[in-house]
């Protein structure tokens, strides 16, 4: 193993050796500093500044958007189909007055539990909420029932009421 520790530092000494003996070829050979040449100044395109948008109360940028959802009630399938699962499973649960009041616990847990996954299939979309940081600094917010293009970072205008992409 020492060997091979000797060969490294022997190697890593040997390519520093090198190194200097290149390094030192780059520098002037009488020991006098190298001049210093001054280059030209370099042509550069003027630099373009961002235009800032003049304050509108027409224009701005949309920063949020909500759906609005609509859960229509229950047509009572769902409670009905619900409602007869629970009562067989609560009824597999003890015997005597404990398996009447797991069957009545079951049936109840499972109308309410139907009910709520019938409604919850039945959501739909009924519109948005698109709330516009306006470019006077205003923040406004808008019920469209179409997005139509717009997008939360998307510009837009303002036109009666109504937002456009702008």
């Amino acid at each position: 193993m020492k060997t091979a520790i000797d060969y490294t530092t022997a190697s890593l000494a040997a390519i520093s050796l090198g190194c200097l003996i290149v390094l030192g070829g780059c520098g002037p050979q009488n020991g006098e500093p190298v001049p210093v040449v001054a280059a030209a100044p370099a042509k550069t395109a003027p630099a373009v500044v961002p235009q800032r948008p003049v304050a509108s109360a027409n224009l701005g940028e949309v920063s949020h958007i909500e759906t609005l959802t609509e859960r229509p009630s229950g047509s009572g399938v769902g409670a009905v189909a619900g409602g007869v699962l629970g009562g067989v499973v609560g009824h597999q649960v003890g015997d005597g007055n404990g398996q009447k009041a797991a069957t009545a616990v079951g049936a109840i847990g499972g109308a309410l539990l139907g009910n709520k996954i019938e409604r919850d299939r039945a959501v739909k979309i009924v519109g948005y909420r698109v709330e516009v940081r306006l470019d006077n600094g205003d923040v406004r917010s808008f019920q469209q029932t179409q997005l139509d293009g717009l997008h939360v970072g998307g510009r837009v205008r303002v036109e009666g009421g109504q937002l456009r992409a702008a």
